[in-house]
């Protein structure tokens, strides 16, 4: 018990590493997502969000090869990794990004201007972002956090300091600046510290490289990690179908509020994503009985954060109202979407990495495919009926409730897991933050949604949170 009790201290204390360096990631995005759409205007900041849309599918392009590392590899110390084995991976695994860099310049030139440039600045993201994760997977995977920590932390300044520079250029030297400027800058960076993994990770980038007589060991890798990177992949686009479709049907300046209120969404879920990071790691190194007998303790745990995180809505409304008012209509789709916030972190958070952990990530992948499909259907159906982002919005969060009983029924059937209480509380705490933030005036809101919300927190969940805090502290079984 006490080497569990060990461990779950250990967890916290990477999550407190991450978190802290998602603080810092937390108040980049904030300068960025606040300042940027004020000094480019709307249309520009449609075809900004156009490229960040796009940049979301990038991982699909490391064809599972860090995936398949991820799992095969995972709970080991870097100590423990075949340094010359690792140097072949690292070789063949830039090859191939280069290569897909390559084919995508030379396919934007069939492209009109504004596509062209954002299919560019792309397919320089693409060797960069996937190569930047392939050492934050090793990062992850043998718990070198603080490392990982810092990279999050010099990304997020150089990221919203660019965009601190720009406004202040934009404000006091009257010059009119584009999404262009931004995306370069974007570009650079992201070189920059691909660079800067390359040489902290020299000793698996440069020097001999283990002979592989022929591409099996590669071909290995892929077929563990495609799984879960379609697995991956269809989670992307379950989340981000709707805007994929706004973008697509709507004039840009419409996907710009849409964008915008998901934008909104994202600085919460940054704030939250550091449990994610290190939750799988430890869960590889536990016992089997011991995370079942733990689900719903943890899922109820990561439900309250979240509710609790919604309060985030109402000083935002007053925010946008006041420092952005030309993005006031896109605070409709955030009321809808904010609850959602609830479902996708408790899948991403917590199911997503049980799924991972019991070798399921065929079921969550055929689960998530059928959930993909029916997005497509409803939110289709959706725009011919209404022809309004508000319908779509509405019919996308629906769809993720989905999405969460299908994924968490295995749970309940295979094991028997209990989560009527969680059910409630997603339900009661959506219903609760409809009604209240339907009085349209901030902090009355923000005053009557809070206690109500830690009030159901405590009366449903007081006993999971003695238990885990008597794991926590070494006392308990």
């Amino acid at each position: 018990m006490k080497q569990d009790s060990n461990e779950i201290k250990k967890t916290i204390l990477n999550i407190v590493k991450v978190s802290s360096s998602n603080l810092i990631k937390l108040f980049s995005g904030v300068l960025i997502g606040f300042l940027l759409p004020r000094i480019i205007g709307k249309i520009d900041y449609g075809y900004y969000k156009t490229l960040t849309l796009y940049t979301s599918y990038i991982g699909l392009f490391a064809l599972g090869i860090t995936d398949g590392i991820y799992l095969k590899f995972c709970g080991k110390k870097y100590d423990e990794l075949d340094k010359e084995e690792f140097r072949a991976y690292t070789f063949f695994y830039i090859i191939i990004q280069v290569f897909f860099s390559i084919v995508l310049v030379v396919a934007s030139i069939f492209l009109d201007q504004e596509y062209r440039f954002i299919l560019v600045c792309f397919s320089l993201l693409l060797t960069g972002s996937n190569l930047t994760g392939y050492y934050q997977i090793i990062s992850q995977m043998t718990g070198r956090f603080r490392e990982f920590s810092f990279r999050i932390v010099l990304q997020s300044v150089l990221l919203g300091s660019s965009v601190f520079i720009l406004w202040i250029i934009n404000k006091f030297c009257d010059i009119t600046l584009t999404y262009h400027i931004y995306s370069i800058i974007t570009c650079v960076i992201n070189i920059f510290l691909t660079g800067w993994y390359c040489w902290t990770y020299r000793d698996i980038t440069f020097g001999k490289r283990k002979k592989f007589t022929n591409f099996r060991p590669i071909f290995e890798l892929m077929k563990t990690g495609i799984p879960l990177l379609v697995a991956n992949l269809c989670s992307s686009f379950i989340l981000t179908i709707d805007r994929q479709f706004v973008n697509v049907l709507f004039d840009k300046d419409v996907y710009a509020s849409y964008a915008f209120a998901y934008n909104m969404l994202s600085l919460i879920t940054t704030a939250t994503s550091a449990i994610s990071i290190v939750i799988f790691p430890i869960m590889k190194r536990s016992e089997k009985e011991q995370l079942i007998s733990n689900y719903s303790i943890i899922n109820s745990c990561v439900l309250v954060i979240i509710a609790l995180c919604l309060t985030a809505y109402f000083p935002l409304v007053w925010f946008v109202n006041w420092f952005l008012p030309q993005y006031a209509d896109s605070l409709v789709i955030f009321r809808i979407i904010m609850p959602s916030l609830l479902l996708s972190s408790s899948i991403s958070i917590v199911i997503h990495n049980y799924y991972k952990n019991e070798n399921k990530e065929t079921l969550y992948f055929i689960i998530s495919i059928f959930i993909l499909i029916l997005s497509v259907i409803v939110d289709l159906v959706a725009y011919f009926i209404f022809k309004t982002t508000i319908s779509i919005s509405i019919v996308s969060v629906a769809v993720m409730l989905i999405w969460y009983f299908a994924v968490e029924n295995y749970f309940v059937r295979r094991y028997k897991v209990k989560c009527g209480k969680n059910i409630f509380y997603i339900l009661s705490i959506s219903a609760i933050f409809y009604l209240v933030s339907s009085i349209n005036t901030w902090w009355i809101e923000l005053l009557i949604y809070l206690p109500i919300c830690i009030i159901l927190s405590i009366l449903l969940f007081k006993k999971d949170f003695i238990k885990f805090i008597t794991i926590c502290k070494g006392k308990g079984e």
